[in-house]
C-alpha cells in the first residue's frame, strides 16, 4: 500500500461507515469516476511552450527513508523540452502524480553515479515509454554513463519484450523502451561543456567537488534570459560559483554538518562504531547550508533553493537548527526545498513565482 493511499484510507473508511445503506456503491463509483477522469485528462503540457522556465523539485531527500521526500531529482521544463536532473528513488512517482509531461521527456542529466541519484532510472525509462514517449531516451552523464545505462537496459529488457508482445508495436513502439548513453567529457579546469543547445534551451555541465567521486557535475540551464543551476552533490565549490554567475536560482544540496557531528559521538556511545564512521565521513564532501548561501552570494544569484537535505528537517525545531547562520552568510532569498515546489521564471521578467503541486 502506498503512503499516499494509506493516508487517505481512514477518510475513505469513515465515509463508508457513515454512508446510508445503498450509498456505498455510489461513493465508490464516484471515486473511480474521478480517478478515471484524472487519468483521461492526461499529462499537463502547458508549461512546455509558455515561454517561461519552470523548475520542479521532484525529490529533495537522501538515502535515508523519509515518507515526505523522494530521492534527489529536479525537473526543468522550457522551450518544449523536459529534463530531469538525477533520478532518486521514489521521484518518478511524483512526476506521475503531478502529471508532468512524461511523453515529452527529452532527457535525463545525471550528476554522478551514487545510488541515491540513479536508483529510479529504470522506472524513468520504462514509465515515460508507457506514458507515450516513442523515441529512445538520452541519458547524459560523466564518463561511465555507458555502463550505468547498459545495466538498466539489460535489467529491464524482458519487461520491454513482454509489453511489446502484449500490447503490440503500434501501442508500445519498441524504440521507446530504449535509452542511449550520452557521455559528457570532463570539462577542462574552470571551463564547461555544452550538453544541449536547441530551440533556445542551452544546458552546460561543469565540474564540482565531490571527491572521491570523480568526476561529478553540476548543470546550468539557460532559456529566454532566465537561468537555473543545479549543484549535484558537492562540497563548497568555487567552480560552481563561477558557473552560477547571476543565475536566477541555484538549487544547491545541503548537509547540516553541525547536526550530523552531534550524532557521531552518540553512535559511538551506543557501540555503533561503523555507523559513526559512515556518518562522520559524509561531512567532508557535502556543502553546509551556510556554505551554499556563501556560494549564492559569490555567484550573485537571485534565489537559493536548498535540496538533498541531510538530516531531513522534519519539524520546526530541526528546520531552525538546519538554517542556523544562513541569513548571516547571505541576505538573499533562501528556500528550504520540499517535494512538489514549482518555480516559474517568466520570459522578459525578473519575477520568480512559486506554488506547491
Amino acid at each position: 500500500m502506498s503512503l499516499r493511499f494509506s493516508k487517505a484510507l481512514p477518510i475513505y473508511l469513515l465515509l463508508i461507515t457513515l454512508a446510508p445503506l445503498g450509498a456505498c456503491d455510489r461513493i465508490e463509483s464516484a471515486a473511480f469516476d474521478r480517478a478515471a477522469q484524472q487519468q483521461a485528462a492526461g499529462d499537463r503540457t502547458d508549461w512546455l511552450d509558455d515561454g517561461g522556465l519552470h523548475l520542479i523539485l521532484c525529490g529533495t531527500g537522501t538515502p535515508l527513508p523519509d515518507p515526505d521526500r523522494a530521492g534527489p531529482c529536479t525537473a526543468v521544463i522550457a522551450g518544449g523540452k523536459f529534463f530531469l536532473v538525477d533520478t532518486g528513488p521514489g521521484s518518478w512517482e511524483n512526476v506521475q502524480l503531478w502529471r508532468l509531461p512524461r511523453a515529452r521527456l527529452s532527457g535525463v542529466l545525471l550528476t554522478h553515479f551514487h545510488s541515491d541519484h540513479i536508483g529510479e532510472l529504470g522506472e524513468v525509462i520504462t514509465q515515460s515509454w508507457i506514458g507515450g514517449r516513442t523515441q529512445p531516451l538520452k541519458i547524459y552523464g560523466p564518463p561511465g554513463i555507458e555502463n550505468v545505462v547498459g545495466g538498466f537496459q539489460q535489467a529491464y529488457a524482458r519487461d520491454g519484450d513482454y509489453r511489446v508482445a502484449h500490447h503490440g508495436e503500434a501501442a508500445m513502439p519498441r524504440a521507446g523502451s530504449q535509452a542511449i548513453a550520452q557521455t559528457i567529457p570532463v570539462p577542462a579546469d574552470g571551463s564547461n561543456v555544452v550538453v544541449f543547445d536547441q530551440d533556445g534551451v542551452r544546458i552546460t555541465a561543469f565540474a564540482v567537488d565531490h571527491r572521491p567521486v570523480v568526476p561529478a557535475f553540476g548543470y546550468r540551464v539557460d532559456y529566454n534570459g532566465r537561468s537555473v543551476v543545479i549543484s549535484g552533490d558537492t562540497a563548497k565549490s568555487a567552480n560552481l560559483a563561477i558557473h552560477a554567475k547571476n543565475a536566477d536560482i541555484i538549487v544547491h544540496e545541503a548537509l547540516a554538518a553541525h547536526l550530523i557531528a552531534q550524532v557521531v559521538p552518540r553512535l559511538k556511545e551506543l557501540g555503533q562504531d561503523r555507523l559513526a564512521k559512515l556518518a562522520g565521513d559524509v561531512i567532508d564532501y557535502h556543502a553546509t547550508p551556510v556554505q551554499a548561501a556563501e556560494t549564492a552570494k559569490e555567484a550573485g544569484a537571485r534565489m537559493l533553493v536548498l535540496t538533498h537535505l541531510v538530516p531531513s528537517p522534519a519539524n520546526a525545531i530541526v528546520r531552525r537548527q538546519f538554517m542556523a547562520g544562513v541569513s548571516d552568510a547571505w541576505d538573499g532569498e533562501v528556500i528550504l526545498g520540499e517535494d512538489g515546489m514549482h518555480f516559474t521564471l517568466p520570459k522578459e521578467s525578473s519575477e520568480i513565482s512559486r506554488e506547491d503541486l
